[in-house]
């Protein structure tokens, strides 16, 4: 006890006995004034105190509560920069604004704010500045009432330009902050576990079509996930990421050569999610987006990206809004999980036209197909409404069905990228799904499909087992007497095709199909230099039993039937880059022009 009563007495005679020496030294050298405060009681918070004292001298922070901190922060350390009462204000600034003037532009009343309330603020906080960043509205501004129009993506542009030489990526891709971004689209729509994902697989191109070789058939029973396509450059598979390295070995004791057209599936999924922006357009070949089709008042749709099942339905409410004396809304049918299925006419009334019947979107993971027909419906619509429209055109019932399968498609945007059927649910094996265009009456069951309700190529349990079928079937049936054409888009493979496409047989019409056919492709030609392939469903992507082409063939015997396969021819396969939707949007309203021109 004694000694330890003398320990305390040196230190605190040692530290009385330096404090004169210090007083004219370096402040560093001050051991009193280490807490750079000028209150006498914390220079000695020990003294008299014990322990207890001492270990809040050496370690402040863990003695102090939640609510003294920044107080004794402030106390101890006199180059501490307190931010209490400072605000972090988040600003929406609208990049469709027009100025009206000069002085009153977007830019003049962003830099007038800064001025005025970024440096010194009038809110009593003059020392503190004020934090601006953007995202949501600002209310309540009296001196700026239109402040919550700016536009400020232009200071995140020269942001991101300014450091675009220090690597060869695209650093647009990383802005977080903005809502069209990458890491903005996927935390909105693919943020939750139950999100499949597909890191490391591989699409691969093997150069070779003929299906009956042995080695080819046990490379695709061994290491391909999935055959998405076959078209006349070869054969596209899905290799699942743990098969890999043993396909590559494969290969190298074959004779086929093959090309990997994307490397990560799971990266190729992140580019589906993007937006175009404004950047990016004016580089696109092609694509002009002030086009009017593309800008209607009110429409959810942009065709910058890929939208969601309600985005479609709200484009067709708007379309009705817009052209009330065009257009009607029909209800067809409706899913297992109580989506409808709305078919949209539009029509000048005459009961003497030819009807069309046009659908999209029949498996879940082809996005393009309902963008590019919701495209060709804008632009058709619109031309319509301002006198432009061809007389061709005019004179036939036009029935869009944009999305076949709304089940499938919204759960392909949320859960599973490359989910292709539908989603009913098989008690006996636990799987989802049976393939809508496996599950017509013609043909239905044979080579090309599968009973097994776990495989995407699940015919289901029997014909028109479905919903979705079983609407389009109804209501095909109702104008079999003057349906004159029906044209199915999808993806991918650019090629336009009619039946069978369950056997190797020519239909009565064989010659119109394929003089149409030709016109539409040499369109496309003059168009923007798209090359498409044509020929029998069977020849072109071999067997595909119980397809709505064909079953509307047998069954109804209007004068064209066609499957149009939009792009690409493998590069991306199902998983096209929301660039490509104005060019695939044109191609589609190029064929269905086709269709009205030839139709008589």
């Amino acid at each position: 006890m004694r000694c330890a009563y003398a320990a305390w007495a040196a230190i605190y005679v040692c530290l009385t006995w330096t404090q004169p020496m210090v007083a004219s030294a370096s402040k560093r050298y001050d051991l009193l004034s280490y807490p750079r405060t000028r209150d006498t009681l914390v220079r000695l918070p020990f003294f008299g105190g014990g322990v207890t004292q001492l270990l809040r001298y050496l370690r402040p922070m863990e003695q102090a509560g939640k609510g003294r901190r920044s107080a004794l922060r402030s106390a101890l350390d006199e180059n501490y920069v307190s931010y209490r009462g400072a605000q972090l204000w988040k600003l929406n600034f609208n990049g469709t604004r027009r100025p009206i003037d000069a002085d009153n532009s977007a830019d003049a009343q962003f830099n007038q704010f800064v001025e005025k309330f970024g440096v010194l603020s009038s809110s009593g906080y003059s020392n503190v500045p004020l934090i601006l960043w953007r995202s949501v509205n600002v209310s309540g501004l009296a001196t700026l009432p239109d402040l919550w129009m700016l536009n400020g993506s232009e200071l995140y542009e020269a942001t991101f330009e300014s450091l675009q030489w220090l690597v060869p990526t695209d650093l647009r891709r990383f802005d977080f902050i903005s809502p069209g971004s990458t890491y903005q689209i996927n935390r909105r729509y693919r943020n939750d576990a139950s999100v499949h994902r597909y890191y490391g697989y591989q699409l691969w191109k093997l150069h070779e079509t003929r299906l009956v070789q042995p080695k080819l058939r046990a490379f695709i029973r061994h290491f391909g996930s999935e055959v998405w396509n076959v078209n006349q450059d070869g054969i596209d598979i899905l290799v699942e990421h743990k098969n890999v390295e043993a396909a590559q070995q494969y290969m190298e004791k074959t004779a086929f050569s093959y090309n990997i057209m994307i490397d990560d599936i799971e990266t190729a999924i992140d580019e589906t999610y993007t937006e175009v922006s404004d950047i990016d357009a004016a580089d696109i070949l092609g694509a002009n987006y002030s086009l009017p089709w593309l800008n209607r008042e009110g429409s959810l749709l942009t065709w910058r990206r890929y939208h969601d099942q309600a985005d479609i339905q709200q484009f067709l409410q708007n379309i009705l809004e817009t052209h009330s004396d065009l257009a009607e809304i029909i209800q067809i049918g409706i899913t297992r999980n109580k989506r409808p299925l709305e078919v949209i006419r539009v029509s000048n009334g005459n009961p003497k036209n030819w009807a069309v019947f046009v659908d999209a979107g029949m498996q879940a993971r082809d996005w393009l197909s309902p963008a590019a027909l919701t495209y060709a419906i804008s632009k058709l619509t619109w031309l319509w409404g301002q006198g432009r429209a061809e007389k061709s055109m005019r004179h036939i019932d036009w029935y869009f069905l944009p999305l076949a399968n709304p089940d499938g498609y919204q759960y392909s945007r949320l859960t599973d990228r490359l989910w292709t059927k539908n989603r009913n649910y098989d008690s006996e094996s636990g799987c989802y799904g049976v393939n809508l265009d496996r599950n017509f009456d013609y043909a239905w069951g044979q080579a090309g499909s599968t009973s097994n309700p776990c495989k995407n190529l699940y015919h289901g349990a029997k014909s028109f087992s479905e919903p979705e079928t079983r609407a389009m079937r109804n209501f095909l049936l109702g104008m079999r007497d003057y349906l004159g054409a029906y044209v199915s888009f999808g993806g991918y493979g650019q090629a336009v095709t009619y039946p069978w496409g369950d056997a190797d047989f020519l239909t009565p019409n064989q010659r119109e199909l394929r003089h149409t056919a030709r016109q539409a492709i040499l369109n496309f030609r003059r168009l923007n230099h798209a090359e498409y392939s044509l020929g029998s469903s069977y020849r072109q992507k071999l067997a595909r039993p119980g397809n709505a082409a064909d079953w509307v063939q047998d069954r109804i015997e209007p004068q064209f039937v066609y499957n149009v396969f939009l792009k690409d021819q493998g590069r991306y396969g199902y998983l096209m880059p929301p660039q490509y939707i104005p060019e695939s949007g044109e191609e589609a309203f190029e064929f269905i022009r086709t269709i009205a021109q030839q139709l008589q």
